[in-house]
């Protein structure tokens, strides 16, 4: 080893180590610093288990969002496992590009989706205007937005990719020895598939289910914009209570119920996400590659409408909003727009910031692991927890901590909620390094540190990278942490699309989002292409 860049890398090191330190203490400081309230009122006031109304308020807040979850979370099984079936084992026209729809539930903010599905199925959006011209009449045919139905199709829908990108990557590794034998024995296509191909692959759609289950769970933007009166999750009765109503004891006791229930989804999620790893290796790749024939068209056909009408139209819809009869108004418009560079500035600094310092710390967890000869399931469920903490509870944890919004504390929090992201991207590349490589590394260089940087770093630059990116698009993109801190005179391109909806500048808001779309979609691509390179 070169001794000259030991203080080089003594400092790298210890950057990534505090790094990893600030990200874990803000997440900590944060959450207890929201929950505090409950626990004062608590000694206060006494204990009382009693059934107050208040109480059952917040049963039935608490039961509508497992609902509106559930059916959210069944939607986009139904729907991506269908798709799944054909990409897996089918050969179409742009089946590359449906695979590829898997990116936006990651890196197109909900904001945007929101917007596609008000231009296409609000009372004046497309899709009301044709049928009305269709039919030369002046009611409304479509309703079903602003409501629960709208709610659970929109977020459906907007997160079937996942589902489907997830279990088509375990379908097509599922090893064939059992089915073949069944179909030997004469079993329907239908049997073998309720029988052995569904219980093979409940592994990998459980691990899907779930992070689309907590997108659900904590969704915010969608149901402030499309629940009806009296429509409320936890999410947004948390920000009603703490910014409206002022009351923190029963925000706390929001958050303290809402972040206990995602942690029994986490839990479960790090359980069976194992599973469907080792499923994984065990596994190997089929290649049976048919076009879609016979009655399977008609299947094709129903599925494939579903997708072009739930998820395409209200996604085209933004595109033809923001270039209206193809010029360029409102987009010469929203650029000379005030705020709107300043707004650009700000999504690139907090996006580089919050990228740099949630990478360093999923770097550092990922090589304590790595270092770890006994890695229990409470260590790998460690990395995981910041999953089970809402946008809201940490916006207003910060605000708790240092009490007016600030960029620093922007970043803080997206660092503190974002290296999850970054850390799987980086064990994933840890994980395909031998240990046999490792060992004969520790043989040549008596500090284990070395090893582990020579080794692990290098041997995971491309996932470094993809986390670096990936972590970027998933800031840039954030909503909920600026409008919950409400930095003064500060705003996110995000931020600015939010505001310019609000305000029912649809066009413009269209054409923000727009930009912000691309630039994330863009930034995503890239990180899956530097990790996918040899």
């Amino acid at each position: 080893m070169n001794t000259q860049k030991s203080p080089v890398l003594f400092f790298r090191r210890a950057l990534q180590t505090l790094a990893a330190i600030f990200a874990v203490s803000v997440f900590a400081a944060a959450v207890l610093a929201f929950v505090i309230p409950l626990f004062a009122s608590f000694f206060q006031k006494g204990a009382s288990f009693s059934p107050s109304s208040q109480n059952l308020k917040l049963a039935k807040i608490a039961v509508f969002t497992l609902q509106q979850a559930l059916l959210s979370t069944l939607i986009a099984l139904v729907v991506g496992l269908l798709a799944s079936a054909f990409v897996t084992h089918r050969n179409f026209f742009l089946r590359r590009l449906l695979l590829s729809t898997a990116a936006v539930p990651l890196c197109i903010p909900p904001l945007i989706v929101a917007l596609g599905y008000v231009g296409f199925f609000g009372m004046n959006g497309s899709a009301n205007r044709a049928i009305s011209a269709l039919f030369k009449t002046d009611k409304k045919a479509i309703t079903f937005l602003y409501s629960f139905w709208g709610i659970v199709i929109a977020q459906g829908f907007y997160n079937f990719p996942l589902v489907m990108a997830t279990v088509s990557d375990a379908w097509s590794t599922l090893p064939r020895t059992q089915s073949d034998a069944a179909k030997m024995l004469g079993a329907s296509k239908m049997r073998i598939f309720f029988s052995i191909t569904i219980r093979q692959l409940m592994p990998s759609i459980v691990s899907a289910c779930i992070p689309v289950f907590l997108y659900c769970f904590f969704s915010f933007l969608i149901v402030l914009l499309f629940g009806g009166v009296g429509t409320t999750t936890l999410e947004v009765e948390l920000y009603h209570q703490a910014r409206n109503s002022l009351d923190l004891t029963s925000a706390s006791k929001i958050a303290l119920v809402e972040t206990l229930m995602a942690s029994i989804a986490v839990a479960l999620y790090s359980s069976l996400e194992r599973k469907s790893a080792i499923r994984k290796t065990e596994s190997t790749p089929s290649a049976r590659r048919k076009s879609i024939k016979g009655k399977e068209r008609i299947g094709a056909i129903i599925v494939f409408s579903l997708i072009i009408i739930f998820f395409v139209c209200p996604l085209l819809c933004i595109i033809f909003a923001s270039f209206p009869k193809g010029s360029l108004v409102v987009m010469k418009k929203l650029v000379s727009k005030k705020g709107f560079v300043a707004a650009c500035s700000q999504t690139i600094k907090t996006g580089v910031s919050t990228a740099f310092f949630s990478t360093c710390a999923a770097l550092v967890c990922a090589l304590f692991l790595k270092a770890s000869k006994k890695q229990n399931i409470a260590m790998k469920t460690f990395p995981m927890l910041p999953m089970a903490v809402s946008s809201v509870v940490m916006g207003f944890g910060m605000t708790a901590v240092v009490r007016t919004g600030t960029k620093e504390a922007l970043i803080a929090a997206q660092t503190a909620l974002t290296w999850p992201l970054a850390f799987r991207q980086i064990w994933a590349g840890f994980s395909r390094i031998s240990d046999e490589s490792a060992d004969a590394a520790h043989l040549l260089s008596p500090r284990p540190l070395d090893t582990a940087f020579e080794i692990y770093v290098k041997g995971s630059k491309r996932n470094i990278l993809s986390a670096l990116v990936l972590c970027f698009a998933v800031s840039a993109g954030d909503t909920t942490l600026p409008l919950v801190l409400a930095i003064p005179h500060f705003d996110t391109l995000s931020l600015f699309t939010y505001r310019l909806a609000s305000s029912y500048r649809f066009s413009e808001a269209c054409a923000s989002g727009l930009i912000l779309g691309a630039f994330c979609m863009i930034l995503f691509a890239f990180a899956n292409k530097m990790k996918e390179t040899k």
